[in-house]
């Protein structure tokens, strides 16, 4: 075969893929909506399937090089004339994303040198992990610093490496589901199967579907060694390897991304504990998927009307003419939070309530009271406020990230209270308001009796003090109030905002890590803690177009509060499809 023949067919090989890789990726599609409730292994080959199918498609072509294929050029000669600058637009874009591949395997080749051997006791764990699993090959354990959480590499000769700060920061039960879920990727291969996904990336990296359909494979892949290692630990093994993840989610940094090793830390990590948290049923039977669309769509409008609670989540029902459902008809969801409502906004229907107008502590859900009175004054958001030792948590002695004499607007300060939950500045705001802060606690109290609150009481700005008390039912009605500030919509529903402090741009997260997560549309957010009041949550979210009101007070930990709001959101979602 000369070269020009073989640039030629390699390159009408390319160009037809563009269609090609458009119908492969809306069969794949199709397949995984129609296996929503299959296990994670069938949806990983059903996507393993669809991205070599993406690869033998255009191979195939290539070396199909029949006369029809000569006609085929003929009709297209303008674009046939483009044929080499086309192929060498692909050799180079190729050459550089094996060059990114290189630069991982050089990145993965270095964390091995620079290790070191684990303690002799954890080596024993993960030697037993790995018998359990069954395990022929020898797999070591090493420690390396500046990781985030541990990642598997390795193929002949498999190891597990480790931040040498997680042996001391997680509790040896969760550290043992961490390494069960990267041996379980050992067991499997998966190293290997990352290195060929990241070779076929390469080759078609011009392609959209080439990138989904690989992206969906690893989150599947996460997914099915959340499943074996959830198994391997034994006595809830979904909920330690949950709280894990969690843990994981809370740290800043990560592994080299464009890495080939595989971490824990892989894929949509809050979609991973919810799955955990909260399994899918199985389907009896992926391949009866067809049938059973076609029963019921047939029966849609009886499925629609009612469900077996049991089941559940059950579905929101349809909004009686009263301002509250009956029982029978409201959300009935296994939800971890002690006093919980939802409602939706536009209709003012409370569609669940648990224990909702029980008087107890907010936390730190206080500063979106806080933050109402200041902007209601109206004052100046670019005057300067310095952080005084008047404003240093003396109650609780919580941390801050900003020392006494710091000086930030009092925008900065507000956009600091709100989404860091800032306690020195929300109480610097309350210090120097207008007649100082006795003048705040009569614009405090001024605000809740204009909100028509009865059972919600304010002694501090910050929330810290077990005496700021409220209800879960009036705490969507300061929800509510506050989605009416432009401002503090503006600033509770971004994941990052930078802000100046001391002169100096400062990153903010929000510390609702469901903001800006895949599937969210929350419009208000605030979450609190103290001992008293247990993990808070206020927000606003949109189910569809529809504003829904989200108050869960005292929930036993982030990642059960994680999982209530999953639930909420999942059977709203169901309401508004």
């Amino acid at each position: 075969m000369s070269l020009d023949l073989a640039m030629n067919a390699w390159g009408w090989a390319l160009v037809n893929f563009v269609w090609q890789g458009v119908v492969v990726g809306a069969v794949v599609a199709v397949l995984l909506a129609l296996m929503g409730g299959a296990s994670a292994r069938w949806r990983y080959a059903v996507c393993a399937a669809g991205l070599a199918l993406c690869l033998g498609l255009p191979l195939a072509q290539c070396l199909d090089l029949s006369p029809a294929e000569g006609q085929f050029m003929d009709e297209l000669p303008p674009l046939a004339e483009q044929m080499p600058a086309l192929v060498a637009a692909w050799a180079l874009g190729t050459a550089l994303m094996l060059a990114r591949l290189a630069l991982g395997l050089v990145w993965v080749g270095r964390a091995r040198r620079r290790s070191k051997p684990a303690p002799a006791e954890w080596q024993a764990r993960l030697d037993t992990l790995a018998r359990r699993l069954g395990l022929k090959r020898a797999v070591s354990l090493r420690l390396l610093p500046e990781l985030a959480g541990p990642i598997a590499l390795g193929t002949l000769r498999p190891c597990v490496l480790l931040p040498a700060a997680l042996l001391t920061r997680l509790p040896v039960d969760l550290l043992e589901a961490l390494l069960a879920h990267e041996l379980a990727h050992v067991r499997r291969w998966d190293y290997l199967a990352n290195l060929l996904q990241s070779a076929v990336e390469a080759l078609l990296f011009f392609h959209p579907v080439v990138w989904w359909l690989s992206a969906r494979m690893r989150h599947e892949r996460e997914l099915v060694a959340d499943e074996i290692s959830a198994e391997l630990v034994g006595q809830e093994g979904r909920r330690r390897l949950a709280l894990a993840l969690h843990a994981l989610s809370e740290l800043d940094s990560s592994p080299m991304p464009s890495s080939p090793a595989l971490a824990a830390r892989g894929g949509d990590l809050l979609a991973r504990i919810e799955r955990l948290l909260a399994p899918r049923p199985q389907a009896t039977g992926w391949k009866l998927a067809l049938p059973a669309l076609l029963i019921a769509a047939t029966s849609f409008v009886v499925q629609a009307k009612g469900r077996d609670p049991v089941e559940a989540p059950a579905p929101i029902a349809q909004a009686a003419a009263a301002d509250e459902l009956p029982p029978a008809q409201q959300l009935r969801l296994p939800v971890n939070a002690k006093h919980v409502v939802v409602i939706d906004d536009a209709t003012g229907k409370v569609l669940m309530a648990r224990d909702a107008d029980a008087v107890v502590p907010i936390a730190s859900l206080t500063k979106l009271l806080t933050a109402m009175v200041v902007l209601d004054a109206k004052l100046d958001p670019t005057e300067k406020l310095r952080i005084t030792s008047d404003d240093v948590d003396t109650l609780k002695h919580s941390k801050s990230r900003v020392r006494v004499g710091t000086q930030m607007s009092r925008q900065a300060a507000l956009e600091m209270a709100l989404m860091e939950s800032e306690n020195r500045a929300a109480a610097a705001l309350a210090r120097t308001f207008p007649g100082g802060e006795a003048g705040f606690v009569k614009a405090m109290q001024a605000k809740i009796h204009a909100l028509g609150l009865k059972h919600t009481a304010i002694t501090d700005p910050t929330g810290l003090s077990p005496a700021n008390t409220s209800t879960a039912t009036e705490m969507a009605t300061v929800t509510a109030a506050a989605a009416r500030y432009g401002e503090i919509e503006r600033i509770t529903s971004v994941k990052k905002a930078k802000t100046t402090v001391d002169g100096r741009t400062r990153e903010l997260r929000n510390t609702n890590r469901l903001v800006g997560a895949k599937g969210w549309n929350i419009r208000v957010s605030k979450t609190g803690y103290t001992e008293e009041a247990g993990r808070c949550l206020a927000m606003r979210i949109l189910n569809g177009k529809r504003p829904v009101t989200v108050v869960l007070l005292d929930a036993d930990g982030s990642a059960n509060r994680l999982r209530d709001a999953a639930l909420i959101r999942k059977s709203l979602a169901k309401q508004a499809s």
